[in-house]
């Protein structure tokens, strides 16, 4: 498919005291663009690709398909033999997203955003291509392709509320491209492994992509799609994922066996009755990891979205995702005093893509704020040295007839489990903006709910548990 239109606008004289654009006749580009841009999607109807001459500044070219053809038009001004005459080196770096965006320029870069967010589903590039100009015609051919590692996941069926859901799995990373500069450089941005990734439909069903933690290895897949109401599960053990590769998974009506397992996200919480600052908040039935109410479940720096049953086995400022070994912060810090080089962003309280129970559970789960933690004093409590004949200790929390039971799971400092049985420590989503963050924690039946930051306690990188809450 070739894209061979001419760019017709008029050159008009500009009024007096005006900076006229450079004089000049406006380009014609043939551009042939490959027959296919995944696996198993061809080129639909609207389909866009930028276009980014190296060495060009506000400029570019944009190729929209009309489901039979590639038509041109250019973006930032006319594109004329002026600005190409004076090139040396021609190259074009090419970008494809499945979805509108906005595009921008600042600081020789073009920008892409869709809502005021990067684009974190897929995107497809060609960088460093080589085209030719002969008189005012633009001649290059495009391939394009996929970023490093990235992987593509095809849900069968859902194509007409693909936006219903997120999916999550913790060896998969969102990218997006966040710019590419007038030298031709892409820029990507990057969130945790394991944050929630937004869909594209297409045909037949919905295309979820990112980058693989562990391309071509064999490992444990746990994959989850979840809406408000339901959360489907596919697991897949020793399973070994290819880059560049789209793997189909079957439609959300077939479950069982070795297919989706289904949970109604109602059946994992419990009432107890609480509004706060004008929410109802559901408290998870158990701890974030684990199956039932006993189990101490896996522990999280704060922040992170990788716990122990992931992985990570050493929790200190070494291997802190928003921090170093100089304790200097690089995310969520509102003193610059406690920043690496004075940063600051001023967020104290989480975002979705950095909190541990959405990235597991998707649709209204997430992890409870200082507030929503605090409002546990006013709830009936009491310390119960063996819950349910279980030999676990813990805190019962009983309102409106309804119980929830945080067990004394302790928690992980660098490579050790400090005191289980005796310590709980449960983390909010909030912090100060410094090195600690607010949380839960209580050590036999003294009970606290305070910054853990003191000497006995770890601030952020420290492991501990997390009670998911559910909220409208």
């Amino acid at each position: 498919m070739a894209a061979g239109l001419m760019s017709c606008a008029k050159e008009v004289p500009s009024p007096q005291g005006e900076n006229p654009e450079n004089e000049g006749v406006p380009m014609t580009f043939n551009v042939t663009v490959l027959e296919t841009k995944a696996a198993k999607t061809d080129w639909a109807d609207g389909d866009k690709i930028y276009v980014f001459f190296n060495g060009l500044a506000t400029k570019y070219l944009v190729l929209t398909f009309d489901g039979t053809e590639w038509a041109n038009t250019s973006g930032g001004g006319t594109l004329l033999d002026t600005d190409f005459s004076g090139l040396g080196t021609k190259k074009l770096t090419a970008v494809h997203f499945p979805v509108t965006v906005n595009v921008s320029y600042a600081d020789s870069k073009f920008s892409f955003t869709r809502g005021g967010k990067p684009v974190y589903n897929y995107y497809l590039f060609e960088a460093d291509r080589t085209y030719t100009v002969d008189g005012t015609t633009v001649y290059a051919t495009l391939s394009m392709g996929k970023p490093a590692d990235m992987v593509q996941i095809h849900v069968a069926g859902i194509q007409g509320n693909v936006g219903n859901y997120t999916f999550g799995c913790s060896k998969i990373r969102p990218v997006a491209c966040a710019s590419v500069g007038t030298d031709g450089i892409i820029t990507e941005s990057l969130l945790q492994a394991g944050a929630r990734l937004s869909g594209v439909a297409d045909s037949d069903g919905g295309i979820f992509a990112g980058r693989l933690v562990y391309p071509s290895e064999a490992k444990n897949y746990k994959f989850t799609l979840a809406s408000n109401t339901q959360i489907y599960t596919l697991t897949r053990n020793n399973k070994t994922l290819t880059a560049g590769k789209m793997y189909n998974f079957p439609s959300l009506s077939t479950t069982g066996g070795s297919n989706w397992a289904v949970q109604n996200a109602s059946d994992l919480y419990v009432d107890l009755d609480l509004t706060v600052d004008g929410k109802k908040i559901y408290w998870a039935k158990c701890n974030l990891g684990a199956t039932s109410e006993t189990e101490y479940g896996d522990y999280f720096a704060w922040g992170e979205t990788t716990g122990y049953m992931e992985g990570k086995t050493n929790f200190g400022w070494s291997t802190y995702a928003w921090g170093n070994e100089s304790r200097a912060l690089t995310k969520y810090c509102k003193d610059s005093s406690y920043g690496k080089d004075g940063f600051t962003d001023g967020l104290t309280t989480l975002l979705p893509e950095d909190d541990a129970a959405y990235a597991a559970l998707g649709g209204k789960f997430r992890m409870p704020t200082r507030a929503e933690l605090e409002y546990l004093s006013y709830v009936t409590r009491k310390w119960v040295d063996n819950y349910k004949d279980s030999g676990v200790s813990g805190f019962t929390f009983t309102r409106n007839g309804q119980t929830i039971f945080l067990p004394a799971a302790g928690y992980w400092e660098n490579s050790s489990l400090q005191t289980p049985g005796m310590l709980g420590g449960y983390w909010s989503s909030s912090n100060e903006g410094k090195e600690e963050a607010w949380g839960l924690n209580f050590l036999n039946s003294n009970f606290f709910s305070n910054p853990l930051a003191s000497e006995a306690e770890p601030p952020r990188y420290g492991g501990l548990s997390i009670r998911p809450v559910f909220s409208n």
